[in-house]
């Protein structure tokens, strides 16, 4: 009978375990710049579940055309809104966001020049910006939120609309669809390989079948190093269409859909701090730490608790 209730209660934890991995699905932040719900509803951020793109409302950021999203090592959300030409910080709880060094149009950009801003951080701690109409790259001040050119105005060579960077390599994601009022043509939606120190671009493949017709997107990857993509849907005489979220292959640039978002309009993305990056010579790296209420961390915690339980079932056994 002992062994009855210790096989049954191993089981039931075996199986709490198995709803918590299910459920620890990557989740990333994003913001719907546009989009057909009401306006409470637009220019707010949200955390997507990138496996079934069911999201959840944090709260309205304050800006107008939220571009660009980008966490940095110690987990700080930072994003860019082409409205203002504004660096922002965003306050992962609320949604509140505000201007770098406490001004608007701190960036330095001209106010009626759109940009369609990107951007990520390096391993360095480097905020690397990029603007699919300038086909440039920047780097931004975390000081001011200016923006100093990387390279030659024009020498990315492509329309990059986000970055996401892993290790010492820097991707983007090129915009797909060119146009306006309406009516579009294709660009390139298409994978690139980002030279952050001469602002260049590499081809690596086109997105493929698998991705419906969009503008901008956001790039990010997540903590395991695989690399997701959301768009902003646009079609011939259909402006508002449901977001798509991506996992695309590094090597071949090739996408694969996992899910549509349950709103229009999300063109950034971001899901984790800087990942693959190499720890300092000659000293140990920092423990890392995983908060409590991680998809990852409840995953460790509940194996834990599987472990532990077992153990102490088994000593009352013998």
């Amino acid at each position: 009978m002992k062994s009855v209730c210790l096989a049954k209660s191993v089981l039931a934890l075996a199986l709490l375990l198995a709803h918590v991995i299910a459920w620890a699905q990557p989740t990333g932040l994003a913001v719907n710049s546009r989009g057909f719900t009401a306006e409470e509803d637009i220019h707010v951020l949200w955390r997507v579940d990138l496996s079934s793109g069911q999201v959840q409302r944090i709260g309205q950021t304050g800006f107008i055309d939220m571009e660009g999203l980008a966490l940095d090592a110690e987990g700080t959300l930072y994003g860019a809104d082409d409205e203002t030409k504004t660096l922002v910080t965003v306050n992962v709880n609320s949604g509140f966001s505000s201007p770098v060094g406490g001004l608007r149009n701190n960036m330095g950009m001209p106010l009626a020049q759109p940009m369609d801003f990107g951007m990520t951080f390096t391993c360095d701690g480097e905020l690397l910006v990029s603007s699919d109409t300038e086909r440039s790259l920047f780097s931004a001040s975390l000081d001011t939120g200016r923006l100093q050119r990387i390279g030659q105005a024009g020498s990315l060579g492509a329309p990059i609309t986000d970055l996401a960077s892993w290790g010492g390599q820097v991707y983007g994601i090129g915009q797909g669809l060119a146009g306006e009022d309406g009516m579009f043509t294709t660009d390139a939606p298409n994978l690139y390989r980002i030279d952050p120190v001469n602002g260049t671009a590499e081809f690596i493949g086109s997105l493929g079948e698998a991705v419906l017709p969009y503008a901008n997107a956001g790039l990010a990857f997540d903590d395991a190093g695989n690399l997701w993509a959301i768009t902003d849907r646009r079609a011939n005489g259909i402006p508002d269409i449901e977001s798509e979220i991506l996992r695309i292959d590094l090597e071949t640039g090739r996408a694969q859909k996992t899910a549509d978002a349950a709103l229009v309009g999300f063109e950034s993305l971001a899901i984790a701090p800087p990942g693959g990056c190499e720890p300092d010579t000659g000293t140990l790296p920092d423990p890392e730490i995983i908060p409590a209420g991680n998809p990852l961390g409840l995953t460790i915690m509940a194996l834990l608790m599987l472990m532990a339980s077992w153990w102490t079932l088994y000593i009352r056994q013998r």
